[in-house]
């Protein structure tokens, strides 16, 4: 059911409220959806964010089918079409429960990259040098994204959540992380032909010229790389969004 305390029509939150009437979708729901944590959308209506980050409100209008000028001001169209990358992929009738193993939903054509070995810079990170070691049949949630490809985790720094052994989906086509999101970062080679060690860290932030990093197992007392040492940083799929499952 749609949230019913709604906000002055006139101000960011009625924009809000208005389009998650039109949807169908709770605050909640549209705020994870979006990617940017349960409590967005409630920051905003209680003046806690009153400053939202563009990039979240971006995410926001995606989610809830208009534009990024109309839901911050109220300029631009209202409604819009979905883009063909959110379309859900022919076989989505076909889905079931997320298990133990991937949803098989297409080909054997995703490629492994790189073989990740985690840990503190040095320990053996995994390297993507644009080879494809193997190819595994492709999740259901990523048929539509040509690009999209994965690494195997080869130890525990981000255990509970990812386990020795399985597979991190990323897209280079993806929306770009939020800070508390799960990462993919790879940093320049020493040479500008060689590749340089890349890891999976959750992204605490941008600040201070330096992006500082975490990971779950153990905790590290600082993990942060300068900016200009960062080559790329990509968006970790959630192995729920990975299936093709919905939220």
């Amino acid at each position: 059911m749609p949230d019913k305390s709604l906000q002055p029509p006139d101000t960011l939150a009625g924009r809000i409220d208005k389009r998650l009437a039109a949807t169908g979708k709770t605050a909640k729901g549209a705020s994870r959806e979006a990617g940017q944590g349960e409590s967005f959308i409630k920051n905003i209506r209680t003046g806690a964010s009153k400053s939202p980050r563009t990039e979240g409100l971006r995410e926001l209008a995606r989610v809830l089918r208009t534009s990024l000028e109309w839901l911050a001001d109220g300029r631009g169209p209202e409604e819009v079409e979905p883009a063909a990358g959110d379309a859900p992929p022919p076989d989505a009738s076909l889905r079931i429960p997320l298990t133990a193993h991937p949803q098989k939903g297409g080909k054997p054509d995703l490629a492994v990259r790189g073989i990740a070995l985690g840990g503190k810079e040095g320990d053996g990170d995994f390297q993507l040098n644009g080879d494809a070691l193997q190819y595994l049949e492709r999740p259901a949630g990523l048929i539509n994204k040509p690009n999209a490809f994965a690494v195997i985790l080869r130890n525990t720094s981000m255990e509970p959540v990812y386990k020795h052994g399985w597979p991190i989906f990323v897209d280079p086509d993806g929306r770009k992380p939020v800070d508390g999101e799960d990462v993919l970062i790879e940093l320049h080679g020493e040479s500008e032909h060689e590749p340089g060690p890349a890891f999976i860290k959750t992204l605490v932030g941008r600040r201070g010229g330096q992006v500082h990093l975490s990971q779950y197992n153990p905790p590290p007392a600082d993990l942060s790389f300068p900016a200009d040492r960062v080559k790329q940083i990509l968006r970790v799929i959630p192995y729920v969004e990975a299936m093709g499952l919905g939220v």
